[in-house]
C-alpha cells in the first residue's frame, strides 16, 4: 500500500507536527472538491462508497490518533455556525426541525445516545454531512466524528438522500462567505 512506500507520512503525522495535522484533509474533500478544478477524478465503486460514507476505514487516510476533544471541537463548530448551516441547507424549509435534528446529532455524538431527529430531516442531515470540508470547517478527526453522528442520526429517521447531489462541475454549494462573516464578527466582538 501507499503508506509502506511513504514512511515519511507516518513520521509527520505521529511526530507531533501539529501544523501539518491542522492542514490535513480527508479523502471526501479531495474527491469532491478536486474534480471541478481538475476536470475529473475517477475511482472504483468500492472505494467511492467508503469515501462517501465518511466513516473512515481507509488505511492510508491518516495514521495520526484521534485527539480526545475531536467530537467536542466538532460540536463547537456546529454550535458556532448553526444558523448558517440551517440557512444554506436546501433540503428542508423547516428551519426549526433542522435545528432540532442538529441538536439531536450533537447530543448523540457527545453522549452516545440515539435520539431520533424530527421526521423528514434525514436528507437535510445527509446534506450537511456531504458538505463538511476538511480542514476548512474542522480537523479530520472532528469531521469524521460529526459525519458519523450525522449519518447515524439521519438513519434513525429514514434512508432519504439529499435531492441536491454534490456538484461535479463546480462547488458553489461550498460558498464560505456566510460563515466567514459570522466568524469575523464573533472574533471582533470577543
Amino acid at each position: 500500500d501507499i503508506r509502506s512506500r511513504r514512511r515519511g507520512c507516518d513520521s509527520v503525522e505521529t511526530g507531533g507536527r501539529l501544523r501539518y495535522l491542522g492542514t490535513q484533509s480527508d479523502f471526501h474533500t479531495h474527491c469532491h472538491d478536486l474534480p471541478p478544478q481538475m476536470g475529473g477524478c475517477y475511482g472504483s465503486a468500492p472505494e467511492a462508497r467508503l469515501v462517501d460514507a465518511r466513516l473512515g476505514g481507509i488505511a492510508c487516510e491518516t495514521s495520526a490518533p484521534a485527539p480526545p476533544d475531536a467530537a467536542a471541537f466538532a460540536a463547537s463548530r456546529v454550535a458556532q455556525f448553526k444558523d448558517d448551516i440551517v440557512s444554506v441547507n436546501g433540503e428542508t424549509d423547516d428551519a426549526a426541525a433542522l435545528d432540532e435534528a442538529l441538536r439531536a446529532t450533537l447530543t448523540n455524538m457527545l453522549e452516545g445516545t440515539a435520539i431520533a431527529p424530527p421526521p423528514g430531516t434525514a436528507a437535510a442531515l445527509r446534506y450537511v454531512r456531504d458538505r463538511v470540508n476538511v480542514p476548512r470547517d474542522m480537523p479530520l478527526w472532528s469531521a469524521r466524528a460529526l459525519c458519523k453522528a450525522l449519518e447515524e442520526t439521519a438513519a434513525l429517521d429514514s434512508t432519504a438522500s439529499p435531492r441536491s447531489a454534490i456538484p461535479v462541475a463546480d462547488r458553489r454549494d461550498q460558498d464560505p462567505k456566510p460563515f466567514q462573516r459570522r466568524d469575523r464578527a464573533e472574533r471582533v466582538t470577543a
